[in-house]
């Protein structure tokens, strides 16, 4: 599926190149709009062999930053933080133990906040029992991140199947909600999605809740909980005819069940394989639900859109070019301001150009990263003060660099 995509992508790259190179030099007049970021810090890994970044900051302001690292047979999450904008961090505090090992460094831990600063971790662990076998792992720190409990498993099957692409997102009412792709079914080609939830701060989990069938299979999940306790999520949904669609369904029984899913953008993208892009998904205090994801549909070409949806998530808005005179865009992440206003980050990469973005909607777009170097999967974390925090990956020559900087709110 990977040298599929490869082929397609080359194409397009090898026939953009030069539009590429003079939108290099349109952005020579864009400027900041409203959020204005502080100076780049980093954390610099002794070598290629890390994930990239997960980060998010506190309502204090503090910084937590984790990442897999492949050590030899071993691979281990790490947490760092910082109580001083980043300017230095904690010694960094492994999370999981041999027994539940990430299943790899292509994907980075998911991490989510609690009311009282739980910090939770959840991720894919490699079984040993059959070819892509893995479970949906979590474990939690009641301390600010200095010890981690032992771990506990999310899927509720016993069989030897994919479970991974996970998401999570913590309620109004401090429920625990994560959602990924769930192989038990054995169907060639496509898993299902599956949701859990916990109700007693990671201690325990619920029944899975199966939310759909003919998932794609490596697209991750994206999970959102409106004010009012309505739990969505979003995915890439195959179709007849290799038609694979963003799609959304939600629950208004605190996710006991779901409704059928709805299309989001309607962009009837053929590709037999898995683009390896997920949506990304928020709702503001008003209920107004908004999505984000990559397609290359109906124009031929990558492309970023963004949708919402104003009636509880039974249809969808026309889907908007959000930002202009970008080139290849891909891995888009979405939040939300205090304020309810979308912030979008993405990155650009081409033959001659790596750029990290960031635009808050209606404002201005601006490059983030410094440098020349690959600048890749960015993330987005919004505190209660407005405190913005961007992060991504930085590949060196002989190293990688997590990236961030910080818009501190009024």
């Amino acid at each position: 599926m990977r040298s599929l995509k490869f082929k397609v992508q080359s194409s397009k790259l090898l026939t953009g190149i030069l539009i590429g190179f003079w939108t290099l030099f349109a952005y020579a007049d864009c400027i900041a709009g409203d959020v204005s970021f502080g100076s780049q810090l980093t954390i610099n890994h002794t070598d290629k062999r890390v994930s990239n970044a997960s980060a998010i900051i506190d309502d204090e302001g503090r910084i937590y930053i984790g990442w897999v690292k492949e050590e030899g047979n071993k691979n281990s999450i790490y947490i760092a933080s910082s109580t001083d904008g980043g300017k230095t961090f904690s010694d960094k505090v492994r999370v999981n133990g041999d027994a539940d090992m990430p299943s790899g460094i292509n994907h980075a831990p998911t991490m989510a906040l609690g009311a009282k600063g739980e910090i939770y971790v959840t991720w894919s662990a490699g079984r040993t029992d059959g070819d892509f076998s893995s479970d949906i792992k979590f474990s939690r720190s009641l301390d600010g991140g200095r010890t981690f409990e032992p771990t506990i498993t999310v899927n509720d099957d016993k069989a030897p199947a994919s479970h991974g692409f996970e998401s999570m997102i913590v309620a109004p009412d401090g429920s625990i909600h994560i959602a990924w792709l769930d192989g038990r079914e054995k169907k060639e080609g496509v898993s299902s999605t599956y949701i859990a939830k916990s109700t007693d701060n990671g201690k325990t989990f619920e029944k899975n809740v199966r939310v759909d069938g003919n998932s794609c299979p490596c697209c991750k999940t994206a999970v959102t909980v409106a004010h009012d306790g309505t739990v969505y999520v979003s995915w890439r949904k195959v179709f007849k005819g290799d038609i694979r669609e963003i799609v959304m369904a939600k629950s208004t029984d605190r996710g006991k069940s779901f409704s059928e899913s709805v299309v989001v953008g309607n962009d009837k993208w053929v590709i037999t394989g898995c683009p390896h892009r997920g949506p990304s998904m928020s709702s503001d205090k008003d209920g107004i639900l908004y999505v984000v994801w990559y397609t290359e549909g109906e124009t031929g070409s990558p492309a970023i859109y963004i949708a919402n949806s104003k009636d509880g998530g039974k249809s969808f808005s026309k889907k908007m070019l959000p930002f202009s005179n970008w080139v290849f865009p891909d891995h888009p992440v979405m939040t939300l301001n205090r304020d309810g206003k979308p912030l979008i980050a993405w990155e650009e990469t081409t033959p001659v150009l790596s750029r990290l973005m960031f635009q808050q909607m209606d404002e201005k777009t601006q490059q983030i990263n410094q440098g020349i170097r690959r600048a890749h999967d960015p993330v987005l974390s919004v505190n209660k003060r407005g405190d913005i925090l961007i992060a991504w990956s930085q590949e060196e020559i002989r190293f990688t660099r997590t990236a961030f900087r910080l818009f501190i709110g009024q």
